[in-house]
C-alpha cells in the first residue's frame, strides 16, 4: 500500500511537467519557437520516468515480456543504426517517444484526482483556442490540428457533463460546430481528416463492437501501419500518371509535393534498406527534413528490421484495446479519436509528434480505464441520485 501511494505521488512531476510544457507550447508562442527543437528530449523524459515509476520492467524481463523486448530490441537497434551511418543522433528520440508511448500506457494507473486534473486541463487547453484563434500565431495547419486533438481530449469530460445533465449535450454539438468550421477557415486538410477520421470511427465502432469482430479489427490495426505504407505506394504510383485536380473545399492541388519527398527518401533507402537513413539530410523535394507519414518515418529513417519489430509493438497494443473501445462512452470516444490520429498521419507525422503526445498519452489512458474507474463511477452516483429525486433510476451508461 505505501509502494502505491509512493508511485502515486510520483507520477505527478511527469504529468505536471507535460501540462506545463503543453500548455505553454499552446498558449505562448515564443515558448512554442524556443523548445520546439527540445520537445522530443522533454517528452522522453516524461514518458521514461513514467515507464520506471509505473513498470517493473525486471520482473517483465524475467517473464520474457515480448512487447518490452521488442520496445528495447527496436530502441537498440535503431541507435546502432544512426552510429553506424553517421546520422544526427537525435531522431532516436521521437521513435523513443512513440514506443514508449504505446508500451506505457496500459501500465500506468492514475489516481482519481490526478485523471480529473487532466480531463479538466485538456478542457480548459481546448476552451482557450475555442475562445481565441490563436493559428496565426503559429502555422495555420498546425494550429488547426491542435485545436482537432485537443477537442478530442475535451470531449471526455463534454461527455461526462452531458451525461449528468442531458443539456449539456449542446456543448458538445458546439465544439463540433465551432472546430469544423475553423479547420475548414485555415483549409488544413490534415485537421480536417482527423476530424472525418474521428466520426467514422465513432460510428464504426458503435455499430461494431471489435471485441465480437475480432478478425475485421485485427485487419484495421494491421492496416493503421502497413496501410500507412500502402497509400504512400499508391499516392507517387498515381502522380505518375500525370492525373492532377484541385481539391474540393481546400487550395491546394491533390499532388502537391509529397509524392516529390517520397520518391527521394525512398531513392535513398534502397541504398541502405536494413540500416535506414537518419536524418539532418537536406532534400531537394521540400525545404525541411520531413515525411508527412508516421509510419513511413520509421521505415525510411531506421530500416527495414527497425520497421518490422516497431510494427509488431503497434500492432499488438491496438490489438490489446480491442475488448477496451466499447467499455464505455469515454473508451469508444478515446479509440475513435487514436484511431483518427493513427488515419491522419497517413499524410502526416502528428501520431508521433512530442507537442501532442500529452494529448495521445490522455486518450490513451483513458481507453484503458482511467475514465471508467473515475468518470462512469461518477456518472453512475450522480444518476442514482437524480433518479431518487425524479422517483425513477435513469438507465445504465453502455458503449453504444
Amino acid at each position: 500500500m505505501k509502494e502505491k501511494g509512493l508511485k502515486d505521488k510520483l507520477n505527478w512531476i511527469p504529468l505536471v511537467i507535460m501540462m506545463v510544457f503543453f500548455a505553454g507550447t499552446w498558449t505562448i508562442p515564443m515558448f512554442y519557437h524556443v523548445t520546439e527543437r527540445y520537445n522530443s528530449l522533454i517528452i522522453f523524459g516524461c514518458l521514461a520516468a513514467l515507464f520506471f515509476i509505473n513498470v517493473d520492467w525486471v520482473e517483465r524481463l524475467k517473464k520474457r515480456d515480448t512487447v518490452l523486448l521488442a520496445t528495447a530490441a527496436a530502441l537498440i537497434i535503431a541507435a546502432a543504426n544512426l552510429f553506424i551511418i553517421g546520422s544526427n543522433k537525435g531522431c532516436i528520440l521521437i521513435i523513443a517517444d512513440f514506443l514508449l508511448l504505446l508500451y506505457i500506457s496500459p501500465c500506468v494507473k492514475l489516481t482519481s484526482v490526478q485523471y480529473r486534473t487532466l480531463a479538466v486541463f485538456f478542457l480548459l487547453m481546448y476552451g482557450v483556442w475555442f475562445v481565441h484563434d490563436m493559428e496565426f500565431s503559429y502555422n495555420t495547419n498546425t494550429g488547426a490540428t491542435y485545436t482537432v486533438f485537443s477537442l478530442f481530449a475535451a470531449l471526455i469530460l463534454l461527455r461526462s457533463f452531458s451525461v449528468r445533465r442531458e443539456i449539456m449535450g449542446y456543448f458538445i454539438v458546439l465544439a463540433l460546430l465551432r472546430t469544423g468550421t475553423l479547420v475548414m477557415w485555415h483549409l488544413a486538410r490534415g485537421a480536417f481528416s482527423a476530424l472525418f477520421f474521428f466520426s467514422c470511427f465513432y460510428m464504426l465502432f458503435l455499430i461494431f463492437d471489435p471485441a465480437r469482430y475480432k478478425k475485421a479489427y485485427a485487419l484495421l490495426s494491421c492496416f493503421a501501419v502497413f496501410g500507412s505504407l500502402l497509400f504512400v505506394w499508391a499516392y507517387v504510383s498515381l502522380s505518375k500518371t500525370g492525373y492532377n485536380a484541385r481539391m474540393p473545399l481546400f487550395y491546394k492541388n491533390v499532388f502537391s509535393g509529397r509524392e516529390e519527398i517520397w520518391t527521394e527518401v525512398w531513392n535513398m533507402l534502397k541504398q541502405q534498406p536494413l540500416l535506414g537513413i537518419g536524418s539532418g539530410y537536406e532534400l531537394s523535394s521540400f525545404f525541411e527534413y520531413n515525411m508527412h507519414n508516421a509510419m513511413y518515418d520509421i521505415l525510411i529513417v531506421h530500416g527495414f528490421v527497425v520497421f518490422a519489430i516497431a510494427a509488431y509493438v503497434i500492432i499488438s497494443r491496438l490489438l490489446v484495446m480491442r475488448d477496451h473501445i466499447r467499455r464505455g462512452p469515454y473508451s469508444l470516444i478515446a479509440g475513435a479519436a487514436v484511431f483518427a490520429i493513427f488515419f491522419e498521419s497517413f499524410i502526416d507525422m502528428d501520431l508521433m509528434w512530442a507537442d501532442y503526445t500529452p494529448v495521445l498519452l490522455f486518450l490513451m489512458i483513458t481507453l484503458y480505464g482511467g475514465a471508467d474507474r473515475v468518470l462512469a463511477a461518477q456518472d453512475e452516483e450522480d444518476g442514482r441520485e437524480g433518479g431518487n429525486a425524479a422517483g425513477h433510476a435513469r438507465p445504465e451508461i453502455s458503449g453504444g
